[in-house]
């Protein structure tokens, strides 16, 4: 009998389970026998996962400047290095957070990367020994009446336990602002401070992330699906673009063993002798269980690192040598002969999708100090279309993140580059991009589009330095 259909009888059958054992103890059965028979397929499939969830315990600021409060969330670990995986809601304005795992000291941990139009936070702690990691499953055979369990830190009560079952899939829910498709519901119960915390199937694979629940509502809570979290590791990651180097090489991220699925000309991977279809086994000696292993052998890698590839091809072990390079950027333009504020066209007309401009005459043109869905609309405020374009000044060099809010569709593009894609007829939705850039003026299109109903666009970024804030006028700049 498999686990997960041991611990579904477990569920149906407990109560009489129970009623029949006080009745053995009745009969004189030793309290030993008794015990043995309480360490059920649940218990121990708690005990096997409880070591690989930590409580996250966070000090946070405050709109009032100077004030602190404290919050709590839950994460899970996911490589044995001390990678945690969480929610980015979780670690809203943190100064500093601690992890607490069980059987350990409470530990420190630092943010490596955020994506928060998914709502997906990594981040590290150093415990200076290897860790208990919870294996990553599969979402896309979940089944209606599955048994799940959470293990949290639900309002700082750590190492929480509530079990229940998959009650709903492909659901939408929306968290600070952020729009999430295709969530798996539970009845698992959750409370503030599950967020970020793993929903385990009978097999003790993590196969989602808590992020929220309907507070109108009785037990009807919603996960990120795993299937999800591996679709976007890599651009959570970012790897090349937040360290600065050159690899040139994807994997695929849902199966096992890591497969390479693609390979750019001219990279340092194709260079190296790496091929499409190649399954990489081992990377510096370390083996890898998928594509999210793949990636984190990454964090901190520098132009000028050598990776050692241990493949598999033709059913032929081989070594391969990979030496980093280094990541071209964009460079700025000439400052010279600009203005402050944005060009723009306006359009009218009626699409579910962000039309080619290109190909449309505007009804309207001009300049404006920041890019929103004010620039041009029609009578109504429905059916019509905006294109700005002109520089954006960027003021140091390093990591940005830039953010389109937007009801309908938007996009934004720096350089040639599509950055963030927000397309598609929905409500008020934020979508995000990561780009490293040097500093200086950089071209900038922003397309967008209202079908009908309320209309709204938002461009906000982050950086060095500073947190997320909407784009100022003094950043914008165009040619006349």
């Amino acid at each position: 009998m498999s686990p997960r259909i041991a611990v579904a009888i477990f569920f149906m059958i407990g109560a009489t389970g129970i009623v029949s054992r006080a009745q053995e103890r009745e009969k004189g059965h030793s309290k030993n026998d008794g015990s043995q028979a309480r360490h059920t397929p649940m218990v121990k499939l708690i005990r096997d996962c409880l070591p690989a969830v930590a409580s996250l315990q966070i000090v946070q600021g405050h709109e009032s400047q100077g004030v602190l409060t404290m919050g709590v969330g839950s994460a899970s670990v996911i490589h044995r290095d001390g990678y945690l995986l969480t929610n980015n809601h979780v670690l809203f304005r943190m100064h500093q957070g601690q992890a607490i795992l069980p059987g350990q000291p409470a530990l420190m941990f630092r943010i490596i990367a955020t994506l928060s139009s998914e709502d997906l936070a990594l981040i590290k702690v150093e415990a200076g020994e290897v860790l208990p990691s919870l294996d990553l499953g599969r979402s896309d055979d979940l089944m209606l009446g599955e048994p799940v369990i959470v293990i949290g830190n639900p309002g700082g009560l750590v190492h929480s336990v509530s079990e229940g079952i998959i009650s709903g899939l492909n659901r939408s829910t929306s968290v600070a602002g952020t729009f999430l498709p295709g969530m798996v519901q539970t009845s698992a119960a959750v409370s503030g401070g599950n967020s970020g915390g793993p929903l385990i199937n009978a097999l003790g694979e993590q196969i989602g992330v808590i992020t929220s629940k309907k507070l109108d509502g009785e037990n009807i809570n919603f996960a990120i699906t795993i299937d999800r979290v591996r679709e976007l590791f890599s651009t959570l990651l970012s790897a090349e673009l937040r360290y600065g180097f050159l690899l040139g090489m994807e994997v695929e991220m849902l199966g096992s063993p890591v497969t390479v699925r693609n390979v750019s000309a001219g990279s340092p991977a194709e260079r190296a002798g790496v091929k499409v279809g190649d399954l990489i086994e081992r990377v510096d000696g370390r083996e890898l269980k998928n594509g999210v292993d793949f990636h984190l052998e990454l964090v901190e890698k520098a132009p000028g690192n050598r990776l050692a590839l241990r493949i598999q091809r033709g059913g032929k072990a081989e070594m391969i040598e990979v030496e980093l390079g280094e990541l071209e950027l964009p460079q700025p333009v000439a400052e010279e002969g600009t203005e402050s504020g944005l060009r723009f066209r306006g359009y009218e007309g009626s699409w579910n999708a962000l039309p080619d401009f290109e190909e449309l005459d505007p009804v309207a043109d001009g300049v404006v100090e920041i890019p929103t869905e004010k620039a041009y609309r029609t009578a109504d405020g429905e059916n019509y279309g905006l294109r700005f374009q002109g520089f954006i000044k960027i003021p140091a060099d390093g990591l940005y993140t830039f953010y389109t809010s937007s009801d309908d569709g938007s996009r934004l593009s720096i350089g040639e580059k599509l950055l963030v894609n927000n397309d598609g007829l929905h409500a008020l939705q934020r979508k995000g991009g990561l780009v490293r850039l040097t500093a200086g003026l950089h071209p900038v299109t922003i397309d967008y589009f209202e079908q009908g109903g309320e209309e709204e666009l938002e461009i906000s970024w982050e950086g060095p330095g500073f947190s997320s804030q909407p784009v100022a006028g003094e950043a914008w700049f165009h040619r006349p």
